[in-house]
């Protein structure tokens, strides 16, 4: 049998210290298998969601059909296309979720907007200690219908693989030493 130095211990706490951290942060593709497009009810895709800081959105078109664009609040509401920002355009746009609050995003073609091509969602800081508690009031919501796995769902059992990967390897390497 093996021993384990210290050494090693600390080349196994190292590298999952630097994997474990991406892997709970999870790649939600904006509007699963239908993407970012007109005629999705963007509102039902998020509900049943919870948006972590770390997080990511996916945002998948075809490119010139579509964009994004960040927005507050009331160009939100009013569809309004900000002035102060180019829009994203690659049909494959991630934007990294780092800071809690409401988040807003539209699509800046003629009239995809006022045809709800439209996202709005509330980040979450679950940083160690800052765990949301329920309100009192908060009624838990209703079991989500079977269904195949999302897009999230996948890239989330995806970074899950390659952690696990990583130190069963680091183990390995560390047991045949």
């Amino acid at each position: 049998m093996a021993v384990i130095s210290i050494s090693h211990l600390f080349v196994l706490f190292a590298t999952t210290a630097i994997f474990v951290p991406s892997t709970l942060a999870t790649t939600y593709i904006v509007g699963d298998d239908a993407g970012w497009d007109t005629g999705v009810n963007y509102t039902i895709w998020a509900q049943d969601k919870m948006f972590n800081v770390g997080d990511k959105l996916l945002f998948k078109y075809t490119q010139g059909d579509h964009n994004v664009y960040k927005v507050n609040g009331t160009q939100f509401h009013n569809c309004t296309i900000p002035n102060d920002q180019n829009a994203l355009s690659t049909g494959n746009d991630v934007i990294e979720l780092k800071t809690p609050g409401r988040k807003w995003y539209i699509c800046g073609k003629e009239g995809h907007c006022g045809q709800n091509q439209k996202l709005v969602i509330t980040v979450m800081d679950m940083a160690p200690g800052n765990s949301p508690l329920p309100s009192a009031s908060a009624t838990p919501p209703p079991p989500p219908p079977p269904s195949t796995p999302s897009g999230a769902t996948k890239a989330a059992a995806s970074d899950h693989f390659g952690v696990i990967a990583a130190v069963f390897g680091t183990l390995g390497m560390i047991i045949m030493a």
